[in-house]
């Protein structure tokens, strides 16, 4: 692809200014992927040439194999493939590239051409199976599950998958890294029936390349700048990126690494939940919990990117879910996002020992790794699981406990002490939304030594205006003295269940017996169900605090904060774990 010329709309950013670049500098652009400096002569396109050839070399496969090379990129390791004597597929959804390929295509068309298609991994629909599946920089832009579940999908039984790949190289650091942690990937492929054939690690030939390229980037800066027409600004920010990468694999945070898998023959494969419709979660719901399945409560909890799931099929049935709700929190007063666990299910008869290979442990621990800890998303999992759900999730090392709930009330003759706050119903509108944000600055502004999850107005009217098949009401109290409470609350039973209180810290304990006292008056009791390290917050004379047996726990599976840390320190109530 000689003298290939690109603008800021033929290619995505950042390939569109790597592109720009390598014309500007060699007249040509065969690769847009990292290179390897096997000696240190070679120039950034011969670097580039020399880790295609790794990548070729480690194929396992005869020519005359079917290959599929997915995020072909420029064509460049497809046509080589092609040009060994591989039947090749290559998959790209950059128009500009296939558009190019297919040019290339219709001049030198041959038995040694590849069949160029537009379409990512995904997507890409064929009866077809393949011998290999080649990955190069481009698993990246997928889940570690997703490029697994479609490899399995694609590839024949005793098939190769290669992934050419940049990974954080643990999770001990607490940074958010956009790098899934290469021990994470190696333990999901054993799970997902890959197994692993051979590992290169090629981080000191990428630092050395990075290095080139830094040094011609500086050199062709002006002229990159005129030619993309992007600001300045932007080019540096990319140049402070690569700069920032190339530190992280000197000193060993990022890896580079080429990997080969073989396909084992399974009957289970594991996905991301999102990628199968939600009605194909109806039995194994309604299964698991004995009650019926709401495919609108379903979107309220995982849908418009509010929620994250692994399943387990068989025979493309769906006959495990291990699901998360991601939860804006506190974190020691500090924003941070955890993963409330919630659907954790499996089919009976799918149902086994509890050991490191049941289902169970299969999608809990990829779900963990992909979602929870120092490197992820989120840095905390928690979650309200049964007393036996919860033993056999610590004995197989997944959670470790942190807490549990308290339920919380005054008998009749125990709240006089209440004094002079008065309770009434509200409607959510904007004055009362204005008020009840800041209450919550004030309630969040005294617990920065320990975690809560946002009480903003906006998440609160998605908790409990929004979510279907529950009707809540809201409570506004209030004081001669100008204080103000607002609370949340819905039949449980023959009592009121306060899902929610929300007040200055000061005003917690005397607003928590107003709206006892309340139930009483009107011949509903009243519980509060309360994490028991919180129990101080609210602690005064004559309430009475039952166990539930809910305990709360913490993942425990992949690095981030530990039990001892996070002890008694969550804001957890029953508004938390009512999302059934």
């Amino acid at each position: 692809m000689r003298g290939m010329k690109t603008t800021p709309q033929s290619l995505i950013y950042p390939l569109n200014v790597y592109a720009e670049l390598l014309d500007l500098a060699f007249g040509q652009v065969d690769f847009l992927c990292y290179g390897f400096q096997a000696q240190p002569e070679l120039s950034i396109a011969e670097a580039q040439q020399a880790m295609a050839a790794k990548l070729m070399a480690m194929i396992d496969a005869e020519p005359g194999a079917r290959v599929l090379d997915a995020g072909c990129g420029t064509g460049a390791l497809a046509r080589h493939l092609a040009g060994s004597g591989y039947q090749v597929t290559a998959l790209d959804i950059t128009d500009q590239l296939i558009d190019r390929t297919q040019e290339t295509k219709s001049v030198t068309a041959g038995p040694d051409t590849p069949e160029f298609v537009r379409a990512d991994l995904q997507s890409f629909v064929t009866d077809q199976r393949y011998d290999v599946v080649v990955l190069q920089n481009s698993a990246r832009y997928l889940s570690p599950l997703t490029v697994f579940a479609q490899a399995r999908r694609l590839l024949k039984t005793g098939g190769q998958l290669l992934v050419l790949e940049e990974f954080t190289d643990s999770d001990e650091e607490q940074s958010r890294e956009p790098l899934p942690v290469l021990g994470h990937v190696l333990q999901l492929a054993d799970r997902a029936g890959f197994t692993l054939l051979q590992q290169l690690d090629l981080s000191i030939g990428v630092a050395d390349w990075l290095q080139q390229c830094l040094s011609v980037m500086d050199e062709y800066m002006p002229a990159l700048t005129q030619r993309t027409g992007l600001p300045g600004q932007q080019l540096q920010d990319l140049r402070g990126a690569m700069a920032d990468d190339l530190c992280k694999c000197q000193r060993g945070r990022y890896i580079h690494a080429l990997l080969s898998f073989r396909m084992e023959a399974s009957d289970v494969s594991l996905v991301v939940a999102d990628s199968l419709p939600a009605d194909d979660f109806r039995e194994l719901f309604e299964r698991s919990f004995e009650t019926g399945f709401n495919a609108a409560l379903w979107q309220w909890k995982y849908g418009d990117g509010r929620g994250h799931s692994v399943a387990a099929c068989k025979n493309g049935k769906a006959v495990a879910h291990y699901g998360g709700i991601s939860r804006d929190i506190l974190y020691f007063g500090q924003p941070e996002r955890a993963l409330q666990i919630c659907d954790v299910m499996v089919l009976p008869e799918h149902r086994s020992f509890y050991s490191r290979r049941s289902l169970f442990f299969m999608t809990a621990a990829s779900m963990l790794e992909l979602h929870t800890g120092n490197t992820a998303s989120h840095l905390l999992g928690f979650g309200f699981p049964n007393i036996k759900a919860m033993h056999v999730a610590q004995r197989l090392g997944l959670y470790a406990r942190t807490d549990e709930l308290l339920a919380l009330s005054y008998p009749a003759d125990g709240v006089s002490a209440a004094g002079a706050w008065t309770v009434s119903d509200i409607a959510l509108d904007n004055d009362s939304m204005g008020l009840l944000d800041s209450l919550w600055q004030h309630m969040a502004s005294a617990l920065t030594d320990g975690i809560i999850g946002s009480r903003s107005a906006a998440y609160l009217a998605y908790r409990y205006a929004q979510r279907p098949n529950l009707d809540y009401r809201f409570l506004i109290l209030g004081h001669p003295a100008g204080s103000h409470a607002f609370a949340i609350v819905r039949d449980h039973g023959e009592q009121t269940l306060i899902m929610d209180i929300v007040a200055a810290a000061e005003d917690l304990p005397l607003a928590l017996m107003a709206l006892c006292r309340h139930g009483h008056d009107t011949g509903r009791g009243m519980v509060f169900w309360l994490s028991a390290g919180q129990l101080p917050r609210v602690q005064s004379a004559m309430l009475h605090a039952d166990v539930t047996g809910i305990h709360i726990p913490c993942n425990a599976w992949t690095r981030g904060p530990t039990a001892d840390h996070l002890q008694g320190k969550w804001w957890l109530t029953a508004g938390d774990m009512d999302f059934m």
